[in-house]
């Protein structure tokens, strides 16, 4: 089995295909940028771009979805110009960059947010507590209440891997008579 063990799918909609493909979210926020266009000027702040740039942030990482952010408040400001600015050139500007930094903090939000929840995940997925085990197989009870092989138990919920051997204790105590008839032939073959 090589690789990290796979991650159960997720209880969020918006963690699952296709709201987690960068090229999907991508294609979401240029259509908002044409309903941009086509709504005019007069809309000082494009609520719909926060849908594709939180989303980006959440799923595709923090700097994405501030690229993708600024981009869209690029094309917004152009799409503005190409309408004709209704007020002066400063105030646009002004405008501009307040749309930029609530926009780029929203998706700052989002994307430590999503980023905690991670952490937090990988840390529920950790071994912690008593685990229910067999005494006489060492198998453990899964939550589902079925019993499941230690190696597959910790190696599904851990980035450990298993390798095995038999230790010392082991082998005297179950394959004794193995090592005596082992010891028995060395030492017949010594004295020939």
């Amino acid at each position: 089995m090589n690789g990290p063990p796979p991650q159960p799918p997720s209880e969020y909609f918006f963690e699952r295909y296709p709201w987690n493909d960068w090229r999907v979210l991508f294609c979401i926020a240029l259509l908002m940028a044409c309903c941009d266009f086509l709504a005019g000027p007069v809309v000082f702040f494009p609520v719909l771009f926060v849908i594709p740039v939180a989303l980006m942030a959440w799923n595709c990482g923090l700097r994405t979805g501030l690229w993708l952010g600024a981009v869209l408040c690029l094309i917004r400001f152009s799409i503005q110009y190409a309408w004709g600015i209704p007020y002066a050139l400063p105030v646009a500007i002004i405008n501009g960059i307040l749309r930029v930094a609530i926009l780029l903090f929203i998706t700052f939000l989002c994307g430590k947010l999503s980023a905690q929840t991670q952490a937090l995940r990988a840390r529920v997925r950790t071994l912690e507590g008593l685990l229910p085990t067999c005494a006489y197989c060492k198998d453990i009870q899964d939550e589902n209440g079925e019993w499941q092989k230690i190696e597959e138990y910790v190696t599904s919920r851990s980035e450990a891997q298993f390798t095995h051997g038999i230790c010392p204790k082991c082998v005297t105590q179950h394959f004794s008579e193995v090592m005596n008839r082992e010891t028995e032939r060395r030492g017949a073959g010594a004295e020939n």
